[in-house]
């Protein structure tokens, strides 16, 4: 005896239509949030700041020295003036045979080649120019001299009392009193600091002069620091 067949209802065939909108509506739908919250998965870092636009509130911080010079630290050609210790360089273009290095010993003088001893103490190096071109000229050794004196180190300056180290120092350029006392190793524990005295190089007198930790020391002046008494 053959099996009945069974019918089965096609329901399957009926649905597909009705599958096929609701995924198209899906699809739809996370189409669109996907265009408004785009993300790769990954951690999104800040972006920085595009710093051709910044603008600065105010200016950058300047360490370097001042752009002019205090008056009180020009030393120019024209008004530094030599004394015993100072260490020049004449060059004479014409012939270098003529060119050298002196230092202006104790009388005050140099011995120029050719030339011999000159007085320079208290001179300027444009004063001693214009003497050198004279004696060249006047010599027979140069029709029209052409040279130059240059400063290649100056004097040094002296303190003496309760230092650390009392003696003569090289001299820095715009050297104070209290950079002259760290020079020579600080104040004793006897030094009476606000006693310090100054002999200037070319006073024509004894007298010291009562300074400050910020008065200017120039080449060969005598820094004094006298000891207290209490």
């Amino acid at each position: 005896m053959l099996p009945r067949k069974i019918s089965t209802p096609r329901i399957v065939p009926r649905l597909w239509p009705r599958l096929a909108k609701a995924s198209a509506a899906f699809v739809a739908v996370v189409a669109t949030v996907g265009c408004e919250t785009r993300t790769t998965g990954v951690t999104q870092l800040p972006v920085p700041p595009n710093r051709e636009q910044m603008a600065f509130t105010s200016a950058a911080p300047f360490n370097g020295p001042p752009a002019i010079a205090t008056n009180e630290c020009k030393q120019g050609r024209g008004n530094y003036r030599l004394g015993s210790g100072d260490k020049i360089r004449v060059i004479v273009l014409q012939d270098s045979e003529f060119s050298g290095d002196y230092e202006v010993n104790g009388m005050g003088a140099i011995s120029v080649r050719v030339l011999g001893p000159i007085q320079v103490v208290g001179m300027t190096l444009l004063e001693l120019e214009d003497l050198l071109r004279e004696r060249y000229k006047q010599g027979g050794y140069l029709v029209t001299p052409r040279l130059s004196v240059e400063l290649v180190a100056t004097r040094p300056f002296y303190i003496v009392g309760e230092v650390s180290r009392p003696g003569q120092f090289p001299y820095v350029y715009c050297l104070h009193v209290i950079q002259a006392v760290a020079i020579a190793g600080g104040f004793t524990r006897r030094a009476s600091k606000s006693n310090v005295t100054i002999k200037r190089y070319f006073s024509t007198t004894a007298e010291e002069q009562a300074v400050t930790e910020d008065t200017l020391v120039e080449p060969g002046d005598v820094l004094r620091v006298p000891e207290r008494y209490f």
